[in-house]
């Protein structure tokens, strides 16, 4: 059942909100990532026998028919590490950050791996990736995904990122901070774990992070700030939060190409955000019947 106050917080600010509603009884879509690393999507269109139709936004995804969707993870092309199952939605924070071949990424938050191999991909393979996190047990599923996707150009660090180290000298052209946060866009899995209380204690949070990750992006590089919540003060709030404390915080208009979405919001309850917040990105589950996302991307001026 969805909790009385989590309809009041969102009927306001989220649109179509019954069909919203609605879809939180509804089996969330399957996709899936074609790994370019070990091989083409041509090839791997030519041999795997799964139902599929494109996602839009991305060339090497693919949404899976639900007859095969729950068959994917024992596929040869799975354990191959030619496909990886990936949310399409949480595909579009490293569509966002964009690395090329060369630059020194940084991932703060990467287990189990998902983003960290899409971004190795998109690099082909060079350049340099710090794959960074906090749990023992989630790096293992990092190692283990970075192993069979074939990405090299990967180094796996353990810390939190509250205290990871910044230096003059090295500092990245790119950081994705993908924030842990309340999962109100995954809740069909996780709606009982959901409380205002939480999310007011993961704003916090959320905000001590941003402001270590700010010091780590080199002049004129790019950091994407990223949850998979609604929560105006995990998504905005923390953003304008970052650009009061830094005078070289520039926001960026969020584009990807082949995906629509919603501005981020500038009023919610008592509270008025910059109207730069509307750069920012969200996207709901009723939209594509992904997870739903926010993103950010801040500038750091020369």
């Amino acid at each position: 059942m969805i909790p009385k106050k989590f309809k009041q917080r969102y009927k306001k600010i989220i649109p179509d909100f019954d069909k919203f509603l609605d879809y939180y009884s509804k089996r969330q879509a399957v996709s899936i990532r074609v790994n370019t690393i070990k091989t083409s999507k041509e090839d791997f269109l030519s041999m795997t026998h799964l139902r599929i139709k494109p996602v839009k936004w991305y060339a090497d995804a693919f949404f899976v028919d639900t007859q095969h969707a729950a068959h994917v993870a024992s596929t040869l092309e799975y354990f191959l590490g030619h496909i990886y199952l990936q949310d399409a939605a949480s595909m579009v924070p490293p569509l966002v950050l964009a690395p090329h071949e060369g630059e020194r990424v940084l991932d703060l938050t990467a287990a189990p791996g998902s983003k960290t191999t899409q971004m190795s991909q998109m690099m082909n393979n060079r350049g340099c990736i710090i794959a960074n996190d906090n749990a023992y047990e989630r790096i293992k599923a990092l190692r283990g995904n970075i192993n069979r996707l074939g990405c090299m150009n990967v180094v796996i660090t353990r810390r939190d990122v509250r205290s990871f180290p910044a230096s003059e000298n090295e500092r990245f052209d790119k950081v994705l901070l993908d924030a842990p946060c309340s999962l109100e866009g995954s809740m069909r899995k996780y709606f009982i774990h959901w409380s205002e209380g939480g999310v007011r204690s993961l704003a916090l949070l959320q905000k001590k992070m941003i402001d270590a990750a700010w010091p780590l992006v080199k002049r004129g590089g790019e950091l994407v700030y990223s949850t998979c919540t609604y929560a105006p003060e995990e998504n905005e709030g923390v953003v304008q939060h970052l650009l009061q404390e830094n005078e070289d915080a520039v926001l960026e208009k969020i584009k990807v190409k082949g995906l629509d979405h919603h501005e981020g919001i500038t009023e919610f309850r008592d509270t008025t955000f910059n109207p730069e917040l509307r750069k920012t990105a969200r996207i709901y589950i009723h939209d594509y019947n992904t997870g739903g996302f926010f993103i950010a991307k801040i500038r750091k001026e020369r």
